[in-house]
């Protein structure tokens, strides 16, 4: 395999190449050359980690193109996030001032959490994903593992998830030794793409009808089916997407 080093291009040997350098992958640009790359998902999101020893459940709040969740993480520790429609690339000077404007009216504990954060560690980020799926994660015996293969947008909590998946994966069909590793890389590529490819979609639309959405109409709508839904088949459609066994053997 050749590639392009920061001192020039190099050629690597090797039985296996694994391509797990995230959303704008080097590896995939050049063997995938006509693939378009990560595409704006349409929606910026910010989040933190804070100290919190007052207790909070995990929690989702929607408003029209909008999205605030917490969750704790133990040891006193809570992650918020918040999520916007906006156009990609904008910045404020303050981030956390600029969030306490847009949140700073919904329901507690909310403010309080934008209060208790330092100004300084609000992260912020446009959401990007893979928007055309790739025909094959395998070319030749290069492999792609994770957002190289399928970033996608972060409303079903999966990115991490399908990576340790495809780690796991190629780690057990690659087990025969270097003499398997094209047939291996084909069952990686049959066992591997079609699930990461449905979790894809299914987050996508899963923020196209929930933060993403703005139309007053089909806001009541989906506030009231979800109000009728019960609350043990919300968890079940939810967890078809993280019920995963690894491969025996």
């Amino acid at each position: 395999m050749r590639y392009q080093g920061p001192d020039g291009p190099h050629t690597l040997r090797a039985d296996l190449v694994v391509g797990a350098d995230g959303l704008r992958s080097r590896v995939r640009a050049q063997l995938w050359p006509r693939h378009p790359g990560p595409a704006y998902a349409g929606s910026t999101a910010w989040r933190a980690a804070i100290a919190l020893p007052e207790p909070v459940p995990a929690a989702i709040s929607w408003g029209p193109g909008a999205e605030f969740g917490m969750v704790p993480i133990g040891d006193g520790q809570l992650y918020w996030y918040a999520a916007l429609n906006a156009p990609p690339g904008g910045h404020a000077p303050d981030e956390r001032a600029a969030l306490r404007e847009r949140f700073g009216d919904w329901h507690d504990p909310i403010p309080a959490l934008l209060a208790a954060t330092p100004p300084g560690v609000v992260l912020r980020n446009d959401i990007h994903h893979l928007a055309v799926p790739l025909p094959t994660y395998v070319r030749g015996r290069v492999a792609l593992l994770g957002d190289a293969a399928h970033a996608m947008t972060p409303n079903l909590g999966q990115g991490a998830g399908q990576a340790i998946e495809d780690a796991v994966v190629l780690g057990a069909v690659c087990a025969a030794g270097a003499a398997a590793v094209p047939a291996a890389l084909a069952a990686y590529d049959e066992q591997r793409r079609p699930r990461s490819q449905a979790v894809a979609r299914a987050s996508f639309t899963a923020g196209r009808f929930g933060q993403q959405l703005r139309n007053p109409l089909a806001v009541a709508v989906r506030d009231s089916a979800v109000r009728l839904i019960p609350a043990r088949a919300a968890l079940r459609s939810m967890a078809r997407y993280a019920d995963w066994r690894p491969p025996v053997g």
